[in-house]
């Protein structure tokens, strides 16, 4: 039985609820008790989903901050862990030959200048040598940025928890919360199938079941669960050298990087494919949108534009087809940052680039719920800034749904 009573409750262990009790333990005063509660298994919902990529340019400097404190965050968890993380400082290749494409990796080029990152021009000869697998045609432009980087999400998640766990972190799961308990118009705890558990600050960090558990307590998240999936080829030594960098291909909407011997690769909708809020099952395995449940329908109307730029996909095996949900918000932006209700945080609304922005929300998540300064513009994350919203409304769905088809990295 765990006592009644602490000073912060973070709801969800995945890798956002890791990375904050791991940013507050750091923060928090002397003796202050933090516990994270997470309904099944630690990171085994949406963080186990992710594709994980790293991409450190961002058009927006407050987002690449964010990237840039996740990358400092594996820095100092390689010094505080017994054994360093594994991630691969690949860098990334984004290649295009269209005028779309073309203006990213120029913009690309440009932002990665300002904010002090490597990146240079490739011949379409060095990007066919760097990724063995690409067919880059002669007129292709190809920009490298050599900050990059990707790694296993769980393993960054539970990194973020054994070094919570060596600041005093109490750490519960199987443990589901079934409301927030509210005294006074404040939210002082919550409720779960041992009992309640009060504390002075609640965070809720719980991906997509976070609109339902918060619309309890009068609190409108505007996001919504929108799919995101990714193929993973057989594997084959020779085209998907561990070493390889990750691919952008803005074109072709697609992504992609090595995976254990064969090639993880997404596609994004280009009609988005997004969900109900209020009916997400308990377990996020297995859950399949009502629309191209398999993903057949998105694999081949991509096949073309991708093939042609990646033609052993004619001919290779796909081993694993992985599904899973993103919250996004109308802008692809998080929300980070108190709500309306007294007492009650919420970080969530990664938008397909949680396991990147994880460092920067964790330390952001922690200042803000210490009332300290905050290393980067909050108002960007607001929780409130789109105004008045119903995120169970299908228009609001189709908003959140547009902002992943627009997307073009990170």
């Amino acid at each position: 039985m765990h006592p009644s009573t602490t000073d912060f409750i973070i709801i969800g262990g995945g890798i956002l609820g890791a990375a904050t009790a791991w940013s507050l333990a750091k923060r928090a005063p002397a003796g202050s008790r933090i516990r994270l509660i997470e309904a099944g298994l630690l990171h085994s919902a949406t963080t186990s989903q992710a594709a994980a990529l790293l991409t450190r340019v961002r058009p927006d400097p407050v987002m690449a901050a964010m990237v840039a404190e996740t990358f400092k965050a594996v820095d100092e968890l390689d010094r505080v862990l017994d054994e360093p993380l594994p991630m691969r400082r690949a860098g990334s290749l984004h290649l295009a030959t269209q005028d779309s494409g073309r203006e990213y990796l120029r913009n690309t080029d440009a932002n990665a200048q300002a904010l002090g990152l490597s990146s240079r021009w490739l011949s379409s000869g060095e990007a066919r040598n760097l990724i063995p697998w690409l067919s880059s045609p002669n007129d292709a432009e190809a920009l490298f940025v050599a900050d990059d980087g990707y790694m296993d999400p769980v393993q960054l998640a539970q990194g973020y928890v054994s070094a919570a766990r060596q600041l005093g972190v109490e750490v519960v799961q199987n443990c589901r919360v079934q409301k927030l308990v509210t005294e006074n118009g404040r939210v002082t705890g919550i409720q779960t199938a041992e009992g309640k558990m009060h504390a002075g600050t609640v965070i809720c960090c719980a991906g997509p079941w976070s609109v339902a558990l918060l619309a309890d307590v009068g609190v409108a998240l505007p996001m919504a669960p929108v799919r995101s999936h990714y193929w993973i080829t057989e594997d084959c030594a020779e085209l998907f050298p561990p070493e390889s960098p990750m691919v952008i291909l803005p074109d072709a909407n697609a992504y992609a990087r090595p995976e254990v011997g064969g090639l993880l690769f997404g596609l994004r909708d280009r009609q988005a494919i997004y969900g109900d809020p209020a009916n997400l099952p308990d377990d996020i395995h297995g859950y399949l949108f009502n629309r191209d449940p398999e993903g057949w329908e998105c694999l081949e109307s991509g096949l073309d534009a991708l093939a042609a730029l990646f033609p052993a996909l004619e001919t290779l095996g796909i081993a694993h087809y992985l599904t899973g949900v993103s919250s996004y918000t109308p802008d692809g932006k998080p929300l980070i940052g108190a709500t309306a209700v007294p007492g009650l945080l919420a970080g969530t609304g990664c938008s397909g680039g949680g396991i990147a922005l994880s460092g920067g929300m964790g330390r952001l998540m922690a200042e803000l719920a210490l009332e300290q300064p905050a290393f980067c513009d909050a108002s960007v994350f607001a929780v409130d800034r789109f105004g008045a919203v119903d995120p169970f409304s299908e228009d609001f769905r189709i908003r959140c749904a547009m902002a992943r088809s627009q997307k073009q990295s990170g």
